[in-house]
Parts: C-alpha cells; sequence; structure tokens
C-alpha cells in the first residue's frame, strides 16, 4: 500500500470506518508538470529513475477536518540526492565528544534540583541550567552514545521522568497555594539536527502551571469538540480507523499509529487509554518508544529524532475540565541525516503545512512487529 492509494481505500472501507474516515480526513490527489530542458534529462533519468515521473509528478495532500493538521507528500522528494555517511563516521564523531564532556559526570559538572537529584538504574537527573519554564529539569543516562539503548534503558528514564514530576508536585504543594494542578510534558531530542546541543544523550522535562503547553491544549479542546459533535471519543475513532487502514495496530497494552499528517518525517503516535500518568504506565510508553526508535534505526537508518509525551494534569481539578479522555501519548519523529547541512524545516512546516517525503504505509513496514500485533480496543 502507498498513501497515493488513499482515495480507493477510503472508498472500500467497511461502512462504519468509512464514516470516520469522511469525519476525520479528506484527500486531494494533486498534479504538478515542468517541462525538463533537454540538457537535464539524463542527470534527471540517473537521479530520479524517469524523466515521465518528473514532469508529470502525483502529489497527494491529506488533512485533518478535526485539528486542522496536514500533509503533502510527493515520493520525489525522497530521491533528492544526499551525501551518505556511515555508521562508524557517527560513531566516531559521537565519540570525539566525549572528551570533557559535563554530562559523563553530572554530579560534578551540572546542577541540581533544589530537592535534589533522583537516580535511576541507568541514568540521573539534572537541572536545567537555561530553563524553558519555572520546573525544566534533564534526565542524563549514563550511556554518553545518544543511539545506544535498550527497552529496559528507556524504561528507566520514564519511570525516573514519573517520580521527578511527583517531586516537583510535592515541592510545590509545600510551599502553599490554592492550585495546586501541574501539566507534565516529556521531551528528547537526539543529536544536532533534532534541536540538541549536546551530544551526550538526555532526556528534558518541564511541569507548567495552570493550563498546558498550547499545542498540548489544542489538541485536547479539539477532541473535546469532536466529542460534544459525534458522542465519541477522537482518539477511540481515529485508532479504530487506523487499524482499518492498516496504519495502526497493538503492541501489549499500547496502540500504535504512522500517522497521515506528519508535522515530520515518519510521525509514530503512541497511546495507552486514558488515565493517571502513572510510573508504570510511563514505563510502558518508554519501552514502546524503544521498540519504534530501535526499528526505525535497523530499517531506516535513523540517526535523529524527537519524542514528546503528552500526559494530563498531576493533580484532580483539572481532569474534571476534559481530560478524562485524553490517552497518555508519545509523539516521534525522524529527523534526518545527522551530517546533512540541509535543514528538514522551513517556512511551509513552520507557517503552512507538513511537506513529507516518507510514506506512512512504508513507515508502519519499518515498525511494525507482526509476530507480536494482535487486535485490541483504546
Amino acid at each position: 500500500m502507498q498513501v497515493f492509494e488513499l482515495p480507493r481505500m477510503a472508498e472500500k472501507l467497511p461502512a462504519r470506518e468509512k464514516k470516520l474516515w469522511q469525519r476525520i480526513y479528506t484527500v486531494d490527489v494533486l498534479e504538478g508538470k515542468l517541462e525538463l530542458v533537454s540538457e537535464m534529462r539524463s542527470w534527471v533519468e540517473k537521479k530520479f529513475g524517469s524523466t515521465s515521473e518528473v514532469e508529470n509528478q502525483k502529489i497527494v495532500r491529506v488533512t485533518n477536518l478535526v485539528t486542522g493538521e496536514g500533509a503533502l507528500f510527493n515520493n520525489l522528494r525522497s530521491k533528492r540526492p544526499v551525501t551518505r555517511f556511515s555508521e562508524q563516521e557517527l560513531d566516531a564523531l559521537v565519540e570525539e565528544h566525549r572528551r570533557g564532556c559535563p554530562f559523563c559526570i553530572p554530579e560534578e559538572r551540572t546542577p541540581g534540583d533544589s530537592f535534589g537529584r533522583i537516580r535511576g538504574k541507568y541514568c540521573i537527573t539534572a537541572a536545567n541550567l537555561t530553563k524553558y519554564d519555572g520546573y525544566h529539569s534533564l534526565i542524563i543516562p549514563r550511556e554518553h552514545h545518544p543511539l545506544r539503548f535498550n527497552e529496559d534503558m528507556v524504561e528507566d528514564y520514564f519511570r525516573v521522568a514519573a517520580r521527578w514530576f511527583r517531586e516537583v508536585q510535592a515541592c510545590a504543594a509545600s510551599k502553599g497555594g490554592h492550585d495546586t494542578t501541574f501539566y507534565p510534558f516529556l521531551m528528547w531530542n537526539c543529536l544536532w539536527p533534532a534541536g540538541s546541543s549536546v551530544v551526550h544523550g538526555h532526556l528534558q522535562l518541564t511541569v507548567t502551571p495552570q493550563r498546558h503547553y498550547s499545542k498540548v491544549e489544542q489538541l485536547r479542546q479539539c477532541s473535546l469538540e469532536y466529542a460534544r459533535h459525534y458522542g465519541n471519543n477522537y482518539f477511540h475513532d481515529l485508532y479504530n480507523l487506523y487499524k482499518a487502514l492498516e496504519l495502526g495496530w497493538a503492541e501489549g497494552e499500547t496502540g500504535l499509529m504512522s500517522i497521515l499528517t506528519p508535522v515530520k518525517e515518519k510521525e509514530v503516535w503512541i497511546l495507552l487509554p486514558p488515565g493517571r500518568a502513572t510510573l508504570d504506565k510511563l514505563g510502558l510508553v518508554g519501552r514502546a518508544v524503544c521498540r519504534v526508535l530501535n526499528r526505525l534505526q535497523q530499517q531506516a537508518g535513523l540517526q535523529s529524532f524527537n519524542v514528546a509525551v503528552y500526559l494530563p494534569p498531576l493533580a484532580g481539578e483539572a481532569v474534571t475540565a476534559g481530560w478524562q479522555g485524553f490517552p497518555v501519548m508519545a509523539r516521534l519523529v525522524d529527523r534526518g541525516n545527522v551530517f546533512n547541512r540541509t535543514a528538514d524545516f522551513g517556512a511551509m512546516e513552520l507557517f503552512a503545512t507538513g511537506v513529507i517525503s516518507s510514506d506512512p504505509f512504508a513507515v508502519a513496514g519499518f515498525i511494525r512487529s507482526r509476530q507480536h500485533v494482535h487486535r485490541k480496543n483504546l
């Protein structure tokens, strides 16, 4: 299957899933025509395989009618000439940065939080020196190489995150105040294309008061409007639609989806049913995140990535204000080759809509572990 077959696939969906498709998505197939000058034809055929395909390009625009998110797909963009570098060259570059790395000796070279450090089996916390928010800290793995991790390690990182969130909540409560509702956020930026300024792998933690960050809140508001209009949980319907398209599947307690309107390449969502983000739940998300990242490393050459974990409020007051149906969710994207000098974000992505090279159906093929898949409803 390919994203270019979506219109036909949508028409063939069973009645219930077809109704979900019509509620949530619309797809447009566009033509992009050009005329090659004769001097270019041999070069284009060598680089892209076909002059006809370049002169008559097929573009698919997918729009999420609930959230307003969209993406433009043109598979020719994945064939643009880029310079390839070996895994050994990346390892050598990472090793260069080990010398003098402050994260290799965090208790000597990084600040601690006012309530101290939290230690896991494979990591330790540190306060962020230049904060995004009032509470902003790091999880620093003991492993220096940012792409060397396994499920036990990532589960430990996420469990330490849950402990840090609880510690922040207790610290804030000890200072008094009427509103003790805080909104947690966990992110993982790997290497320079993903916005990381330090080679040594690390995750970031923030907690913000009063309201969640704007993109999380926007998604929640869209899901609430969907529930008011259709009487169903948006995430439940979305997951069922993705399963029907063979872009969604279950692994254990987690549901995975290869997203049709990715913010950037190979976006995958990992969902757990709604509820409190307990240590066990975050540990499960961590293991699922690790599996996806490892499969993308093995199957698609992943070198740089962003992960974000959307979590409900830490205290109970805001739960009555529309968080009951919001799942614990991780989103991750591939940010491309570490050595590539061409940024993958431009004005289109910042101010208009996503421009995507990777096909969501190919992404599903990279990461789907068929021997462990079974059907599960969220």
